[in-house]
């Protein structure tokens, strides 16, 4: 780690990296073998105080920094990639109530999120829901009906739900009526027990079998008080607002994937058989851990720096927010791939877990901020478009 810590990120990387080694990592197996929800592990991250770490000091949360926050989701990730995805979704669903609230929404919401009695997620994306189109973006969002004090949600489907039917609260963003513009969006917080929601399907995925992500209905009203910041101005929000945490923490859980895969690697490819002779005895496998270690650093060194940038207030744009997020991903992969190779029969028995790594790795190419959208948002922000 080549940025010196302060003693309180250090405290929440030993926090995390305690609780990852003794509660998550005995799980993963189960938790990937089964496809269940890791309650058990969420439970400790609240009962520790992760779940509000990112909420303010002031109103009794850990008030974590961006540089913190990635420091523990890599951490948790290296031991169990499904709780970290559900806990990293937690942190990305709660960012903006965090950040940007209301006096009654300290009360109600951020208070709460601070002493742990907030499980949060984001429903995220809409498909038309027909038969065949289950996963398709639709391109649009659903409107909502704008009553006097509330919105009116008919039957909002939203594809991509982690912790879907866990969570206590979601971030969801509708079009608040019919007539709004194309693109001026809503975000509020919809509380699981004040409308009805039904889940459509069970999750299960080739990775991150654990998180509980499915499409979910959402009817009912939700009150004014619970929109987050203007009526329409939600993208806005979630670019300035959101963005740093949702890109971040993504970077954060897939580069931990990777190092925690490299970090089984490392004590594996060491050890000495009875035949007396070590995996690393092969020049091809050295130069393979060599070459994996260098490609780790290089990600990691983005992600951190980014993040204390964030911190220090020297970020104008997104752009190293999201290459990290790319880096991060590709890195994994790449590792992941690569400790396939290396360890061969005994990789491809599931003798050592270097698949389920593999298939979680996977996910990061395609889940949250794909790779395929993040590049040309890079490359839009380096080179606008011409006008005229």
């Amino acid at each position: 780690m080549l940025i010196k810590l302060t003693d309180e990120q250090n405290a929440w990387l030993e926090k995390a990296r305690s609780l990852g080694k003794d509660v998550l990592a005995p799980r993963a197996a189960e938790v990937d073998r089964t496809g269940r929800y890791p309650r058990e592990g969420m439970h400790a991250l609240r009962d520790a105080g992760l779940w509000g770490m990112r909420a303010s000091k002031e109103y009794g949360g850990g008030g974590a920094d961006l540089l913190s926050t990635v420091l523990v989701v890599e951490e948790l990730a290296k031991s169990c990639p499904s709780t970290a995805m559900c806990f990293k979704m937690h942190i990305e669903a709660s960012e903006m109530i965090a950040r940007v609230h209301t006096p009654a929404q300290v009360e109600k919401f951020v208070k709460p999120l601070a002493r742990g009695e907030a499980l949060y997620t984001v429903a995220g994306g809409e498909t038309s829901g027909k038969k065949g189109d289950d996963w398709h973006p639709a391109g649009a969002f659903s409107a909502a009906e704008i009553l006097p004090d509330a919105y009116r949600l008919g039957g909002v489907r939203k594809s991509y739900v982690t912790s879907a039917g866990e969570a206590t609260h979601y971030f969801l963003m509708v079009q608040a009526g019919a007539d709004a513009p194309k693109g001026a969006l809503t975000p509020m917080i919809v509380e699981r027990d004040k409308v009805e929601w039904k889940k459509d399907g069970e999750w299960n995925g080739v990775g991150m079998r654990g998180n509980g992500s499915s499409p979910v209905y959402f009817t009912g009203d939700v009150p004014k008080e619970n929109r987050l910041g203007n009526e329409h101005e939600g993208g806005k929000a979630l670019g300035v607002v959101m963005m740093p945490v949702v890109a971040l923490t993504y970077a954060a859980a897939y580069l931990g994937i990777g190092s925690g895969a490299y970090e089984i690697a490392s004590a594996e490819a060491t050890k000495q058989y009875p035949s007396g002779a070590r995996r690393l005895d092969n020049p091809v496998n050295k130069r393979r851990m060599g070459q994996m270690s260098a490609q780790i650093e290089a990600a990691r060194s983005l992600l951190h720096l980014a993040a204390k940038a964030g911190d220090e207030g020297r970020v104008k744009a997104p752009i190293p927010y999201i290459q990290a997020k790319v880096m991060a991903s590709e890195t994994s992969v790449a590792v992941t791939s690569e400790l396939m190779t290396m360890f061969g029969g005994t990789a491809f028995a599931a003798r050592l877990p270097f698949e389920r790594y593999f298939r979680d790795a996977r996910a990061g190419m395609v889940m949250g901020l794909a790779n395929d959208e993040a590049y040309p948002m890079i490359a839009n922000m380096l080179f606008p478009p011409q006008r005229g």
